[in-house]
């Protein structure tokens, strides 16, 4: 059931990223709806490959935790992981706005994976 509920969140998580940054880039650069699917495939490996494993570090770390501490921790390693992965490429891609993305796209992460641990 674990692994079923970090895939729907995966899934989720992109598909909420790649609208948060349509929107985004449609303020700020004026890019079109259709840019959708460009965030799609760019968020997508980053949610694979940092999202998914950081939920399921996060889940290891709180498994002796209950309520409203597990929450608070697990939300607080989502928040830390997403700082330092947003720095780490900002780095390469020498781009602030970068780690303002990557903590809101792990916010979404951690929202998507509590609403579903509930459902689940």
């Amino acid at each position: 059931m674990v692994f079923l509920r970090k895939f729907l969140g995966f899934v989720l998580t992109t598909l909420l990223i790649a609208v948060f940054l349509t929107f985004l880039f449609a303020i700020a650069e004026g890019s079109s709806f259709f840019d959708i699917g460009l965030f799609l495939i760019g968020a997508l490996p980053f949610v694979l490959l940092i999202g998914v494993p950081v939920s399921f570090l996060s889940d290891y770390l709180t498994k002796n935790l209950n309520g409203k501490q597990r929450r608070t921790r697990a939300l607080l390693i989502h928040s830390i992981f997403g700082l330092i992965a947003g720095l780490v490429i900002s780095l390469l891609f020498e781009s602030l706005i970068i780690v303002g993305v990557t903590i809101v796209a792990a916010l979404i992460f951690w929202s998507v994976d509590e609403i579903l641990r509930r459902r689940f």
